[in-house]
């Protein structure tokens, strides 16, 4: 099975943020050497595609990590994990807070390469995505979505994913190529490299890819306005008191006391 996974990071909040400009094409313009990790849900596609080829010695794990701030120390700390390939993602033009185009991009990389058999990555793609790439990922690829996973285990030669509902768990077995958005989890935290792949890591070069289309929109943040204030409509309050005082005002309010009183 060949496994892509895709990462982004997340600023390390222990750091000041680096500067960031909007230059005068409506890009962002970065200086500084701002630190990036993993994130949460980063950390845990990468721990599920490395769980699943620690149990089958004809798993390959690939990883695309997205272009930025830190490059090479985020780059470093993945190869002590000991991918079988990983290279440094480059979207040109990058425009993080477009995730139609982000993902049209990636899409046409992969494309040309070769899809997958399973390709994971964090449920939302690095500090500035909602979450929607992904799931535009898996629409531009033609791919299932299976989304929110916690674990990945093989029975009978197929990955199956879990993720769980409340009580309920939901289990999926992989039948064919797929995107899997994952989300973090206590089984899924990501272990602690040797401290030998740390070190041989310090020393390693790293290839990178550049993936390009053509804006479909001219979507530039500099043009972008917030969002209108909406006043609120309606026969709306809020609850006051403490959380028992709420509760039973809500109570009341969902027997229709309130109404009986009225009258």
């Amino acid at each position: 099975m060949n496994i892509l996974v895709l990462l982004a990071g997340v600023a390390d909040n222990r750091y000041p943020l680096h500067e960031i400009r909007i230059d005068a094409a409506g890009l962002i313009e970065e200086s500084g050497q701002s630190r990036r990790q993993l994130g949460p849900f980063d950390e845990g596609a990468l721990e599920l595609a490395l769980k699943l080829r620690d149990a089958r010695e004809d798993c390959r794990i690939e990883v695309l990590v997205l272009g930025g701030s830190n490059n090479d120390n985020l780059l470093r700390s993945v190869a002590a994990f000991k991918p079988d390939r990983l290279r440094l993602l480059d979207l040109q033009p990058c425009r993080p807070w477009d995730a139609r185009l982000s993902a049209a991009q990636i899409a046409g990389l992969i494309g040309a390469e070769g899809t997958p058999d399973l390709l994971l990555i964090g449920r939302e793609f690095g500090d500035l995505d909602e979450g929607s790439l992904p799931v535009l990922l898996a629409a531009r690829l033609a791919l299932p979505l299976f989304a929110l996973a916690q674990y990945a285990e093989w029975q009978d030669g197929r990955v199956r994913l879990l993720r769980e509902r409340g009580i309920r768990q939901q289990w999926h077995s992989v039948a064919g190529p797929l995107l899997a958005t994952v989300t973090n989890d206590r089984r899924n935290k990501l272990r602690h490299p040797l401290m030998k792949n740390v070190m041989l890591a310090k020393k390693m070069t790293f290839d990178s890819v550049t993936a390009s289309a053509a804006a479909d929109s001219d979507v530039r943040l500099a043009d972008l306005a917030p969002a209108r204030e909406v006043q609120r409509g309606g026969q709306c309050r809020l609850l006051d008191g403490d959380v028992p005082s709420q509760a039973r005002a809500l109570a009341g309010y969902l027997r229709g006391e309130e109404e009986e009183n009225a009258a």
